[in-house]
């Protein structure tokens, strides 16, 4: 799936200092600044840096207080006092540095600053506590033992409410932690200890430390198992077929019931026109309920569809406006010399977000099928003045309530006897979300591009999406994808060009020297090493030590890194309509010397990777 970047995000803290007045954020390295010129430094519009309060509200005025308003205040100790309290400047001196870096240096994830915000509240808050408690001045000063010991006290806190210690509490003790470690060189004390080395991750530092680990299945929306995805799919596109008879039922109902109309105004009689007297059973029925019940099934099937391939939250695929024009637009591409038309949902979301907004969700075809289906069911509904897709039978302007939809949903499970493991499965509407995440992860959707179909605020969401463990098993899953590809590539001798060409070639030869079962530990070591991402030329051998790119696929230069491999078959027209349309941009910009310079870099780029082509005489 091409995800387009027509997310309308917040802006990150580098489109902030870009944005502002030119003294709002100026870029400082603090290292080279003495604490006391640092506090005339502005954080923002409405916030200097000696300020214990950094005030965001300006930047995001779309986003609640509470998530853009950072109080240092918030760090306490265990006799009430906090962090802001004058024998404690050092420790703020050292919390406010970070937290600035964060601002105007972020992660590589970089995350959202109503993230950061909440972070205060997690990893930092208790990190800073063991310190004061410990008499320990600087995170530079944290040897390796006192990390331990930091990470066992934090294991044995009791829980607040008395509870057993589970891998989620911990979570939401060390959350973001791992960020202090990674901007340790931006800082002039950092931390010079991965706190998580021995564990790779939080989460697995989480499940080892937990008193009691909660597997992921067993919290909150439980995961949709394939089985499960397989038949509602194929049950809801034989059903999205029935509208087309629930139309025409309504239809030729309506026309009945003016005709009785007529009839009961032309005489004085009484007459006994009930619902009765239409033949529902031409129709395959027995009276109005039954109607009502055809009309439920294709909503859901209709609802089924949308939001298995597309990915969004049930209020958001029930602000899905009726109308062609409201709902659904098709974008044509040129691609490797042919065009190709993108799909996409029109709706609102009001997630994170003070007013519903407008976005775009990339799809399938057979999505605008589903949309249509239920413009044919709830026709009559829309012909009232509802203006929804999903438009509620009670209320003229209202959509069908979340509540009711999942209520359809169930009605439907049952009606098709939809089971796992020979239960009737408890399907939930959030489950469609999941299981969207889950198949593009296998299909190779990178983690920027889910964050811009899921509409999330912040990529860290993405990272965790649903559960503190479904990324690490979404990444196992790349490895299992990582390794069917390094199977395909080195069992082959499909021509390959790009700057990890060579690396492949070489490993080919090793490859297709060895044993079978030598041949498995070999591929099971290589996606551990490097996993395969897609990108726009090809696919890419992602290490960062090696890339050129930074982790940004837009700045991805094939021709020179040695993390890319691009199959040489059928490239040469994509690779010389591209050059051609750099070469006609260049002419167009000529007096524009960045864009220029811009352009004549890729045509130098495609340059390489044509005299590739005709090296591997590739046609």
């Amino acid at each position: 799936m091409n995800i387009p970047s027509n997310l309308k995000l917040a802006p990150s803290p580098q489109e902030l200092i870009i944005s502002l007045s030119p003294d709002a954020i100026p870029y400082h390295d603090l290292k080279l600044i003495s604490e006391i010129d640092r506090q005339s430094i502005k954080v923002s519009r409405r916030s200097k840096y000696r300020d214990n309060i950094w005030d965001l509200s300006e930047e995001y005025p779309e986003l609640r207080p509470a998530d853009i308003k950072l109080s240092f205040k918030k760090i306490t100790f265990g006799d009430g006092s906090n962090i802001t309290d004058p024998e404690f400047a050092n420790y703020l001196s050292l919390t406010k540095e970070y937290f600035y870096s964060l601002l105007v240096d972020p992660p590589a994830s970089r995350p959202k600053w109503s993230t950061c915000c909440s972070s205060m509240r997690r990893g930092i808050k208790f990190l800073i506590l063991f310190m004061q408690i410990q008499k320990i001045v600087r995170f530079s000063d944290l040897l390796d033992s006192d990390i331990s010991n930091f990470l066992e006290w934090l294991a044995k806190i009791p829980h607040k409410d008395g509870k057993v210690i589970t891998n989620r509490t911990l979570f939401s003790r060390v959350a973001r932690l791992a960020w202090l470690y990674e901007q340790s060189h931006k800082l002039s004390d950092g931390l010079k200890i991965n706190p998580f080395n021995n564990y790779h991750t939080e989460n697995e530092w989480c499940k080892h430390a937990a008193h009691k680990v909660i597997p992921r299945e067993h919290i909150g929306t439980i995961e949709m198992p394939d089985e499960v995805a397989k038949q509602l799919i194929t049950c809801a596109i034989s059903d999205l077929k029935i509208a087309d008879t629930v139309f025409k039922l309504r239809k030729d109902l309506k026309i009945y019931k003016q005709q009785v109309s007529k009839k009961r105004s032309k005489t004085d009689n009484n007459i006994d026109l009930t619902n009765n007297s239409f033949p529902w059973y031409k129709y395959g029925i027995s009276n109005g309920t039954q109607l009502k019940s055809l009309e439920a099934r294709v909503s859901a099937a209709g609802y089924i569809i949308i939001a298995m391939f597309t990915g969004m939250r049930i209020h958001e695929v029930l602000n899905i406006k009726a109308g062609i024009k409201n709902n659904f637009i098709t974008e044509d591409i040129k691609i490797d010399g042919g065009i190709k038309q993108l799909c996409f949902v029109i709706s609102k979301t009001t997630k994170l977000e003070a007013n519903a907004t407008e976005y775009q969700w990339q799809t399938i075809p057979i999505v605008e099928k589903a949309i249509r289906a239920v413009e044919k069911i709830l026709q009559y509904r829309h012909a009232k003045g509802n203006p929804y897709l999903f438009a509620s039978y009670q209320t003229n302007n209202q959509a069908t309530a979340s509540k009711s939809m999942n209520g359809i949903l169930k009605k439907y499970i049952k009606t098709h006897n939809i089971t796992f493991d020979k239960k009737t499965w408890d399907l939930k509407s959030h489950q469609f979300r999941k299981k969207f995440a889950r198949i593009m992860v296998r299909q190779g959707l990178g983690l920027k591009e889910l964050q811009d179909q899921l509409k999330h605020y912040d990529i860290e969401m993405t990272k965790i999406y649903g559960d503190l463990n479904l990324y690490s098993e979404l990444q196992k899953e790349k490895f299992t994808l990582s390794e069917e590809l390094y199977e395909e590539f080195l069992g082959s001798h499909i021509p390959i060009i790009g700057g990890g060409s060579d690396e492949i070639q070489e490993l080919r030869k090793q490859f297709l020297g060895m044993a079978k079962k030598d041949r498995k530990v070999f591929l099971n070591s290589l996606p551990k090493k490097a996993l395969i991402e897609q990108t726009d030329d090809g696919l890419c051998m992602y290490r960062p030590k090696k890339s050129l790119c930074g982790g940004d696929k837009q700045n991805c230069r094939p021709a020179d890194c040695n993390n890319s491999i691009i199959p040489a078959v059928g490239v040469t027209r994509n690779l010389q309509w591209r050059k051609q349309e750099n070469e006609r941009m260049l002419l167009f910009f000529k007096n524009h010397p960045l864009k220029v310079a811009h352009l004549t870099s890729r045509v130098e780029e495609i340059d390489k990777l044509l005299s590739q082509l005709n090296s591997v005489r590739a046609p």
